[in-house]
């Protein structure tokens, strides 16, 4: 990583962590998807094309920090797209209808990817999925059923074996990179090790980090397990991880 992309997770971490007022999501596609896209997406200052990331929120919805992210994310070189996934399904809390809630969830992340892939600004390149928490979960479930995504980013999820078979989940996944706490008390540490375990049964390409003492969502300044330094690390592995996989050479 060079001086230059050193100062952007820098920058990254400081913007994240001032919690500064950031773009609210709007609506992408047309009347003609369903489920919509909503969203924040920003585009890299110089001429593509590029490859593109999705950042997918964890359970606590939206948060403007999202679209910081995905700011830095541009910096760094990817088309971006800050998801707000959650929109499609507001006020919907019936236990009885959460496996629909997810498949929507699934659809809009699938819809996210179709619709990067008509971006110009793109053209053909690779897609990435980078998530937190219930947003890692979603990636996770998905991301080997999308044609294009060619790497995902799990932050402190997991995989959730009651929705599909572990098989079906993880055939053919593509690589993927684990951040997780050890100290992690909601999403328990286990669920990284368990998740790699099971993708390198199939042959899978993980990598993972733990975080020793480190709790859940370590590198958000709402919770108070923040840590400056765990989120500039894993700001810095992040961007080294999809140039390697995302960049065509």
């Amino acid at each position: 990583m060079t001086q230059i992309d050193l100062f952007i997770v820098t920058c990254a971490v400081f913007m994240l962590a001032c919690c500064a007022e950031g773009q609210e999501p709007r609506k992408l596609t047309s009347a003609n998807t369903s489920p919509a896209v909503w969203g924040v997406l920003e585009l890299p200052h110089i001429p593509g094309p590029h490859p593109a990331v999705i950042i997918l929120h964890g359970s606590r919805g939206w948060r403007a920090e999202y679209a910081q992210l995905a700011r830095v994310l541009a910096d760094s070189g990817f088309v971006t797209l800050a998801l707000s996934h959650f929109v499609e399904t507001a006020g919907d809390t019936s236990p009885a209808r959460a496996p629909q809630r997810w498949r929507t969830w699934q659809n809009t992340v699938r819809n996210a990817v179709t619709y990067l892939q008509s971006c110009p600004s793109m053209k053909g390149q690779p897609v990435g999925l980078v998530g937190f928490s219930h947003g890692a979960f979603l990636a996770i479930s998905v991301a080997s059923s999308i044609v294009g995504v060619n790497a995902v980013v799990d932050y402190y999820g997991g995989i959730n074996t009651s929705a599909t078979s572990l098989e079906d989940q993880l055939r053919n996944f593509p690589p993927l990179l684990i951040f997780h706490g050890d100290a992690d008390t909601l999403v328990p540490v286990s669920s990284a090790y368990f998740l790699k375990e099971a993708i390198e049964r199939q042959s899978g390409q993980v990598e993972l980090h733990i975080y020793p003492g480190a709790s859940h969502a370590f590198n958000s300044k709402v919770y108070p397990s923040y840590s400056d330094s765990l989120a500039n690390d894993s700001y810095r592995l992040t961007i080294d991880f999809l140039r390697r996989h995302l960049t065509k050479q």
